[in-house]
Parts: C-alpha cells; structure tokens; sequence
C-alpha cells in the first residue's frame, strides 16, 4: 500500500496527463515528409549490411556521396517497422519523448529542492512548448540526448562526477543517430567555462573545484574521439556547416526563422516565453549562470533556425523549477482525501486515453496520410509504367524513396546542394526564367507536382505536356512523345 500511495501525487497526475495526450497525438498518420526516406535508408541498410556511403535512391545523384549520418536511428526506425509494424515506429516516438520528459523532470526536481508538481509541470511543458517538432525524425535523439546531458552535468556539477563518464558511450550513440551530436561535446566545454563565471548581481556563480573541471576537459576530448567512430568520420561533425548554406535556408521551412504569427507561436510559443520572462522579474531570486545562458542562447538560434524549438523549450524548464520551488509545496504532503481525489484523476485519464485512443495497429504504410504524402499518385505512376526521369517536388522525395521510385530531389538536401540540382529545383519550382530549359536540360519524361505550383499550371498550359492523373495532393504529367529530344 506504501509503494501504491507513493505514486498518488499531483506530479504524477500531471506527468501521467502529459504523456497520455502526447502518446494520443502520435497516433495520428504519419505526415512528415522526411520520414519515409528515414524508413527506407533503414531497410537499405538492413539489407544489405552496411551503411551507404553513395546515393543508391534517385536518378539524378545515383552513385554520388552522401553522408548518411542518421544511419543508428534508420536502422532502429526500420528494424522495428519491419517486425512490429506501425506500434513499433510508434514506440520510438512516445518512448523517447517519455524518456526526454522524465529526464528533464528529475533535472527540475534537483534543482527546485524537490518540489516535484513544478518540477513536472516544466517537464511537461519542455515537450509542448516544441511539440510540432516531435515527429518521427532522427531529431527525436537529438532532443532526449540534450536533456540526460542537462541531467548528467547537473548531478557531475553537485558532486556525483562519475556521471560524467556515461557522457562517453552517449556521445558515441548519439554521433550515430544524428548529426547535432557536437551539442553535446559543446555542453560539457561550457560546463567548464561557466564555472569561471563569478555572481553578479541575480546571475549567481557556480564554480567547480579544478579536477572537476580538468575531468569534464578530458571527457569532452574523450567524447570528440568516440564521437569520430562512426561511418562518416570528420563528416558527422562539419554537417552542420549545412546551415550556412543561403539557398538552403531560404528554402526549407524548418530552418527559416520563427513565423511569429501563426498559430503555434501565436498561442503555444510565445505565452510559455512571456511566463517565464515575467516570472523571473517578479521574483527576486538569483539564477545560475549556466541555466539563464542557455535559455538566451538557445533563444537566439531559435530566432534563427526555428528548428531549435525543442532545445529551447527544454532549457526553459529549469528556470521554471528554480523560479517556482517555493510554491505550494504544501501539495508534496496531502491529506487522504486529496489522494483518492487524485486517484480519481489518474483512473479518468488513463479510461479517456482507453476510450479515444485510436487503433495503432497494422503496417507502416497503412498509417501513411494519404493527404500528405502522394500515395494514390505513386499507385497510378507504377500501375500504368509512367516514364522516368521523373521530376517530383521536395516533398515528394521521401515518399517516392519508400515506395522505390528514383526521385530528382528529396530531404537529403546536402547531396543536391553541392551539385546545383537543388538550386535548379527551386529555380524549376518557382518557374525561373531558365525553367523551360531546365526541362529540357534534364530530359524529364514525367512530373508529379501539387495542385497550385506554378510550375504546375504552366504544364497544364503546355501543349508538350499532358495532364494524366490528378487528385487533390498531386497532378501527374508525362511529356508527349513528339516533343521528346
């Protein structure tokens, strides 16, 4: 009865919460357009027994490198899809945000003293705030990741510095699973330098003893070498110099900056920033340098690149759990009554989850939205033998990749960039000037655009082109064999 009482507190009614209505939103279809490609290099790379180093999916890269540096988390992602359908790419998602939630959570209990319905609060708050970014890409790593190092560096911080030996094993994981792997090796280098910093005024100091700080320096040595042992090498640490490239961050909506209104930051995003700001100036209460720095840093790259969303939503919660550990923590001891009331909670969530939760069950490609990704369209483009070269939008790529068809371009923007493809796709695609003699330069033989490109109207308005399927998500187009050359 001990054990059972122990888990009917508010905390847990609120984590439990969070993680049921997360775990409903994943079973939604699947509508990324990068994690089909993600499924097939996978199964790549399951059949035949290494990890490629060339592109073996599209026609117009075929042969040429490419730096497969998500390689861990395909093979994950496929190997489970392959033996358990779509629950097992489903798992991955609500595991390792389960995981990211709970690791911010005992980060937050630490450091607000132990006040865990605050402490679960910004846990749960750390995922929503980033919550359109929770989809089933190798970033997902990336994030867990970034919350254990907060964690671990914490605890090596407070003293317990054999955590700092786990950084190690974990670098080498994550310098396989996604290409952010230098975050981490950039954390513990900031641990050290942090501690230089002395208190001034609200920010406080928090200085290491030197062996500590001599220690982290040698695990961050020690994590750059493992981080080095992957197929990839030196690669896996330069693919982030991807996000100087202008025309590629002029191009893809994940790393242009924050659209500050819509919806989602409108109503999610910017009332989380406005309540911690607001909180802190009202309360008096000196704040850890480390804590504060990486609130404002991740900040500044999310005004950048939206796609550091998450890392900023995550370095929000220990200043919530700094800022609020004082408040009623007089919930942490309740009385009987309280915990039935709560026990109820707990039941009602857990019967609502039961009672809405949709099925999850069968293969991946059953739960692939069909008005996301062309499926009706590639069922047509392989059923009637439409002629290839193909010219296919972005988005299309990884979709077209899962269902074997060669693509021109796809989310593995990296190979396209250094070769001008991608630079001919957008000038094809935002009908350029040299359009017209980018059709003929590549010698496409079909098209499947969206509805409404303009390059989609100027085919439906070309008489050496003819509209052969179309449905709301994508028009098909093959050249006529008069005007081929």
């Amino acid at each position: 009865m001990a054990r059972v009482a122990s888990w009917l507190r508010l905390d847990a009614v609120i984590l439990l919460g969070w993680l049921l209505y997360f775990a409903y939103s994943a079973s939604a279809a699947l509508s990324d357009p990068d994690t089909p490609w993600h499924l097939a290099t996978g199964a790549w790379i399951l059949a035949h027994h290494h990890v490629p180093t060339h592109d073996p999916f599209s026609w117009s890269m075929r042969g040429q490198p490419w730096v497969t540096q998500e390689w861990l988390f395909e093979v994950v992602l496929a190997w489970c899809a392959q033996h358990f359908g779509f629950p097992g790419v489903y798992s991955i998602l609500v595991g390792l945000q389960t995981l990211t939630v709970w690791f911010v959570y005992r980060l937050c209990l630490r450091l607000s003293r132990g006040n865990a319905v605050f402490s679960a609060i910004g846990a749960a708050l750390a995922v929503a705030a980033g919550m359109p970014f929770w989809v089933v890409r190798p970033q997902l790593v990336s994030y867990t990741m970034f919350a254990l190092f907060l964690l671990l560096l914490e605890r090596v911080r407070r003293g317990s510095i054999g955590y700092a030996f786990l950084l190690i094993p974990l670098t080498l994981i994550w310098a396989n699973a996604h290409a952010s792997v230098s975050i981490g090796i950039a954390m513990i280098l900031f641990e050290v330098l942090v501690s230089f910093l002395p208190t001034i005024g609200r920010f406080q100091g928090q200085p290491l003893p030197m062996r500590t700080r001599a220690l982290l320096i040698a695990v961050a040595a020690a994590c750059v070498g493992v981080g080095l042992l992957n197929p990839n090498g030196i690669h896996e640490f330069t693919y982030a110099l991807l996000s100087n490239n202008a025309l590629m961050v002029n191009s893809i909506n994940e790393w242009h900056s924050p659209n500050f209104h819509s919806q989602y930051y409108k109503y999610g995003v910017i009332p989380f920033l406005v309540l911690i700001v607001l909180v802190a100036i009202a309360r008096s209460r000196k704040l850890p340098w480390k804590y504060v720095l990486y609130f404002f840093a991740c900040f500044a790259l999310t005004l950048v690149y939206q796609r550091f969303m998450p890392y900023l939503a995550i370095a929000g919660a220990p200043l919530i759990a700094l800022l609020s550990f004082d408040w009623l923590r007089v919930l942490l001891r309740p009385r009987r009554l309280l915990r039935f009331v709560w026990l109820a909670a707990m039941l009602g969530e857990i019967a609502d989850f039961g009672l809405h939760m949709p099925s999850i069950e069968g293969p991946v490609s059953a739960h692939m939205n069909p008005n996301a990704y062309p499926v009706a369209a590639v069922d047509y483009l392989k059923a009637h033998h439409i002629p290839g070269p193909l010219l296919n939008a972005y988005d299309f790529g990884g979709y077209l990749i899962y269902r074997g068809v060669p693509t021109f371009v796809d989310g593995r923007t990296d190979i396209y960039l250094r070769s001008g493809v991608f630079a001919n796709y957008m000038d094809l695609q935002n009908l350029a000037p040299d359009a017209p003699a980018l059709l003929q330069q590549y010698h496409f033989q079909s098209a499947m655009l969206p509805p409404g490109y303009s390059l989609t109207t100027y085919l439906e308005n070309n008489p050496n082109w003819t509209l052969v399927y179309s449905d709301n998500v994508a028009d098909i187009f093959v050249r006529n064999a008069s005007t081929t050359g």
